[in-house]
């Protein structure tokens, strides 16, 4: 009897140590479910995790509707919308992070976005106040941890692509034209004009009228534009950065060839016989003066010259020769003349001279009128 007794009290021990294990067990399962929770829910909350979901988004899209406002509103003149969207998303193809700043305020949590080393946006994250989390957190254990487990959501976004602007600058001669994507610099983009050829840099100083250039300034550009330049008939021009101002000097055309020949013809007879002393000075200046630009430095000269020309002792001069070597297009309707000259003088008690003169004559076209500035002998 003793025996089973003490059978039926093993059996039964045996069965509490049974049913208290899986007490435990589900004990230890039911509270590390709910630790499991808890973490999943610790996990969610953090403000990185909401950034990490954010990032990845628009790493996918390169595009948001945040994005879209602040390309509208940048100052993008010579480009469309879409242009500069393209710009923007392979700039942000190369990588998007994120970095935490200070500040924000309690439950706000403020982000620089980066890209390429430099940052673009500003997010800020704003604590969920309306959440219902499957965790109490007012009740033992929960309420002695210090952590909310509030997820975070974005509050708002600003992006700055400014540090895509570039700017340019193109210096072209004055009647040249220069346009951006289409769109033709004024009168508003000149920052600097009367710049010199510096082919032509001495002449300046003796000579007005010359052709010049302006310095062409245009802001707001996202990436880059190359500028189209335009010369005076309208031609597309590559200024090539390597040569002078020389490439802006081209030859003339054979039909303007012909006209400065004609000109020249008619300017050598009335400058050298002028020039001579072999023609009264007054009426051979009066001959003289339809080929020269009325209050040019060479107008000055041989206004000036008439007194001393009334003692020369030269009774005659033929022209035996007026050629024109060849001719330069500066631009603007001024043009460099090669001249060659050849005379025959005849001076009481000298008897006839023949002299050749070789000149380089700077003249200006208008409306069919060609008029001489200066003339040096070389």
């Amino acid at each position: 009897m003793a025996k089973k007794k003490r059978r039926l009290g093993r059996v039964l021990y045996t069965l509490f140590l049974g049913l208290w294990a899986v007490l435990l067990c589900y004990g230890a399962w039911y509270a590390l479910g709910k630790v499991w929770v808890y973490a999943g829910e610790y996990e969610a909350s953090r403000p990185n995790h909401t950034m990490d979901a954010y990032v990845a988004a628009l790493s996918s899209d390169l595009w948001d509707e945040g994005i879209a406002d602040t390309v509208k509103a940048m100052p993008h003149p010579f480009q469309s919308d879409e242009e500069v969207a393209q710009h923007v998303r392979e700039m942000l193809s190369g990588g998007i992070s994120y970095v935490r700043r200070g500040g924000g305020g309690e439950g706000h949590a403020v982000y620089a976005l980066r890209c390429q080393g430099r940052e673009f946006g500003t997010v800020t994250l704003t604590e969920q106040q309306d959440y219902v989390s499957p965790i109490d957190t007012a009740v033992f254990p929960w309420r002695y941890l210090p952590w909310s487990i509030r997820p975070w959501q974005v509050e708002s976004e600003s992006f700055d692509f400014t540090g895509l602007y570039s700017s340019l600058e193109v210096v072209v001669p004055r009647t040249y034209s220069v346009s951006l994507n289409g769109v033709p610099l004024g009168a508003d983009h000149v920052v600097e004009i009367n710049i010199p050829y510096d082919v032509l840099k001495s002449l300046y100083e003796r000579y007005d009228g010359l052709p010049t250039k302006l310095r062409y300034h245009a802001d707001n550009i996202i990436g880059s534009i190359e500028p189209e330049i335009r010369d005076e008939q309208g031609e597309v021009f590559q200024i090539d950065r390597t040569r002078d101002d020389s490439q802006f000097i081209r030859p003339c055309t054979p039909e303007k060839l012909e006209r400065l020949a004609q000109f020249t013809a008619g300017f050598v007879d009335r400058y050298l016989k002028f020039t001579s002393g072999a023609v009264d000075p007054t009426a051979g200046y009066q001959r003289l003066s339809p080929y020269l630009l009325k209050g040019s430095d060479l107008d000055g000269r041989m206004h000036d010259a008439i007194d001393g020309l009334t003692w020369a002792h030269t009774s005659s001069v033929t022209v035996d020769d007026a050629r024109l070597n060849g001719a330069l297009d500066l631009g603007d309707n001024f043009y460099i003349l090669d001249i060659t000259a050849a005379a025959t003088t005849f001076a009481n008690g000298k008897g006839s001279v023949e002299n050749v003169s070789n000149m380089r004559v700077i003249v200006r076209e208008r409306n069919d009128d060609i008029r001489a500035i200066t003339l040096e002998l070389y």
